[in-house]
């Protein structure tokens, strides 16, 4: 199987790969500075110097320590749906990453409809919005401004904070921490040495570790217990698994079985934090991945690029394009209603701690 990186020609990621491989004193030598600021300002949060503000709702939290996927938007929708089924009227605030006017805030969803589309919004926003019709959706740099421009918009019980661990400033009643299972390298070190966005002993301010991806049958013990040693505590952790629900053609939204591709060969392209795991999930399905083609997370697909894959499929011969619900928002404007293209849609499940973590949700947000 080829996989290529069209996009990273010249780029900052293509940069970072060279000097891994070539120069990682260099990288080492400026994580130092980095983690010890990172270190800095958590223990100034922690400590009251600078204030944290409070929404009048409760506050959820979900969150990571890498750079990078760790199923963390679709444990966002998770625990969105369990406080919903509860009657609940959830406000999920998100940074928007990827979207235009960055600093402005903007209502992707009231609960009815939506309010935007995924250049404005951001295209994670616009996937929570679409599987989540029934929750308010907001984005916004600031999410104490966030959540308090949202209140004057709709009323809600509580708020769902997405990649939330290292939004210090605002107070969160529930802390949720998510670790990838299978990525124990990405543990390495703080960024730009490894992918970590801070020191590993910042987890011992989580209420909750989550282990995602724990499909994979990989043993968490040596991952619980290196987080543990670095926390300086001990923690009960949830598990989680991410498995393929069905496929949905593109341009017609037609569904089929997620087995019902067994065999067949596809050309696989996304533009997420981790590839790998998607390809897995492809695998999973009895799916032969006969090519690859990687983007950057948030990758805003053009006609061209579209049509790039559009050739390159029909030229290997290739049965059909397959990429990630996300993906999909982005290229829909661009496809023809006779092109072979389908999004992979997965779905998570709670295999240990489900009761533990409804009935935390249960006594902040009664």
């Amino acid at each position: 199987m080829n996989t290529t990186s069209p996009s990273l020609t010249g780029s900052p990621e293509r940069l970072w790969h060279w000097l891994h491989r070539r120069c990682p004193w260099i990288l080492r030598g400026c994580a130092v500075p980095y983690g010890a600021i990172a270190r800095l300002r958590r223990t100034a949060y922690q400590r009251g110097w600078f204030p944290q503000l409070r929404l009048p709702k409760p506050v959820i939290s979900v969150g990571n320590m890498t750079v990078g996927g760790t199923s963390k938007t679709p444990f966002v929708m998770w625990v969105a749906a369990r406080l919903h089924e509860r009657g609940k009227r959830v406000a999920i605030l998100s940074r928007g990453y990827g979207r235009q006017r960055s600093t402005v805030n903007r209502l992707v969803s009231d609960g009815r409809s939506l309010k935007g589309d995924w250049r404005s919004v951001g295209d994670e926003a616009m996937l929570m919005a679409h599987k989540c019709p029934w929750a308010i959706v907001a984005v916004g740099t600031d999410r104490y401004r966030l959540g308090q421009w949202v209140l004057e918009q709709a009323s809600c019980d509580c708020f769902l904070l997405d990649d939330g661990f290292q939004h210090l400033s605002l107070y969160r009643d529930l802390d949720l921490l998510l670790f990838d299972a299978t990525d124990v390298e990405g543990l390495s070190g703080v960024v730009p040495a490894g992918r970590m966005r801070e020191p590993l002993s910042a987890a011992k301010w989580a209420t909750t570790i989550v282990f995602s991806r724990t499909e994979r049958n990989v043993s968490v013990a040596s991952l619980q217990n290196r987080i543990e040693q670095s926390a300086g505590k001990s923690f009960i952790p949830l598990h989680l698994e991410t498995e393929p629900e069905m496929f949905t053609h593109l341009a017609t939204g037609e569904t089929q079985q997620a087995g019902a591709f067994k065999g067949k060969t596809c050309l696989l392209f996304s533009g997420i934090g981790n590839p790998a795991s998607f390809r897995s999930t492809v695998v999973s399905c009895g799916l032969t991945v006969g090519e690859e083609v990687r983007y950057p997370d948030h990758f805003a697909y053009s006609e061209k690029d579209v049509e790039a894959i559009r050739l390159k499929m029909r030229r290997l011969g290739f049965d059909l394009a397959i990429t990630t619900e996300k993906d999909a928002l982005k290229i829909k404007e661009h496809l023809k209603r006779d092109d072979a293209f389908w999004a992979l849609d997965v779905q998570v499940r709670m295999t240990q701690g489900e009761d533990e973590l409804r009935e935390q949700l249960h006594a902040i947000c009664p």
